[in-house]
């Protein structure tokens, strides 16, 4: 496995790109120069989402929890969600208990919003893990469930609404949608 990461300077230009034309920033793992980037986001006015990357490693895992925790509470200022876990329930890295576990461990440990980051069908397949985070971080990607790009906004819409309709005292943040440049 290759894991090649941008430097805290690439980081740093990429934020300055990003100043003024958004407000915040969601980052997927707390490898490399990541955990560097709420500091770094600070300095452009950005808030961050912080995310810790769980698969199959257990070992890493734990990593990436403990700088998850530690930098969510040294970055109180900017860090305004956490998502623990990207599609690990999708990919069948782990079962939904251990993610649950992870959530729950993180949750008691931060003082701001918690949840995983999963497809909309696996927020609807998976109720009790609705129960463990303080949001529903949901990715709607119409691309890649064939939907054609005439219909992907309704589509998303819809997905949307199904889980606002089954979830209706849960605050939903659509943490991934999008078209692909060359879809």
């Amino acid at each position: 496995l290759v894991e090649n990461f941008p430097s805290a300077a690439e980081i740093e230009e990429d934020l300055a790109l990003l100043a003024g034309k958004t407000h915040s920033v969601r980052i997927y793992s707390m490898e490399g120069a990541q955990p560097e980037v709420p500091v770094l986001a600070r300095k452009y006015g950005l808030n961050v989402a912080l995310g810790a990357w769980i698969d199959k490693r257990l070992e890493k895992n734990e990593g990436e929890i403990s700088r998850l925790i530690e930098v969510a509470n040294n970055n109180r200022r900017n860090v305004v969600r956490v998502i623990v876990g990207n599609e690990a329930i999708l990919r069948r890295d782990l079962p939904v208990k251990k993610i649950i576990e992870y959530i729950d461990r993180v949750r008691a440990s931060v003082n701001v919003p918690v949840s995983t980051a999963e497809p909309w069908h696996v927020w609807l397949k998976h109720p009790e893990l609705v129960s463990h985070v303080d949001y529903i971080a949901v990715h709607m990607l119409p691309y890649w469930e064939g939907i054609p790009i005439s219909h992907a906004l309704d589509y998303v819409v819809n997905r949307y609404n199904e889980l606002k309709q089954r979830y209706p005292h849960n605050p939903i943040v659509i943490a991934e949608v999008g078209w692909p440049s060359h879809g």
